[in-house]
């Protein structure tokens, strides 16, 4: 008879505990604010470009591209890291140019709600092949602008425009050229 008086004394007390610990639950505050991004946060982008070139005179038409990045936020909206392109566009007499950049760089990205904008700039160098002609490696620089919605925690989908200034400098001053390009991206992005 006492073991089961203490059974059931036991039950009442845990029940009485779990009703007041869940009335309590709702309560907490731990003062921790919560950001989507934070010191430390990576992100993997991977997106498909229409990559226009600008310089050309019609002669190099509208290609495409693929793009990856990796960046590592310093702070809630700052972030240091890089990306790849490769791109193709076709001439006029049907030759192929193939540019395969890489840049170093950083990142602003301003939030508002669950929408955040990135602002960028890089450096790096890049591969180029035009008429089975190789030239590596090129300087490259670029800056972009995009726009993403935050799905949740771990993606956002967005897009975004970069610009590219890939010259091409040689012996002869006089060959020396400038290539500038657009491109505009439909991107996915992974956050950790």
């Amino acid at each position: 008879m006492k073991r089961l008086l203490s059974i059931i004394s036991m039950l009442v007390i845990l029940c009485s505990a779990c009703i007041y610990a869940d009335e309590q639950g709702d309560e907490y505050d731990d003062g921790y604010v919560y950001t989507q991004n934070g010191k430390g946060d990576r992100m993997f982008k991977f997106g498909l470009d229409g990559f226009a070139p600008l310089n050309f005179n019609n002669k190099l038409y509208f290609g495409g591209a693929v793009n990856l990045g990796f960046y590592q936020f310093l702070n809630t909206w700052l972030a240091i890291g890089g990306e790849t392109t490769l791109s193709y566009n076709a001439s006029i007499g049907n030759k192929v140019l193939i540019t395969a950049p890489i840049t170093f760089g950083v990142i602003a990205q301003p939030t508002a709600g669950k929408m955040e904008f990135p602002l960028g700039a890089g450096i790096g160098i890049g591969y180029e092949t035009w008429q089975s002609m190789q030239y590596f490696p090129s300087l490259v620089a670029r800056a972009n602008a995009g726009a993403f919605y935050r799905i949740n925690e771990a993606f956002s989908v967005g897009s975004e425009a970069t610009f590219f200034w890939i010259p091409q400098w040689v012996a002869d001053s006089k060959q020396n050229y400038n290539g500038l390009f657009l491109s505009f991206s439909i991107s996915a992005r992974y956050h950790f």
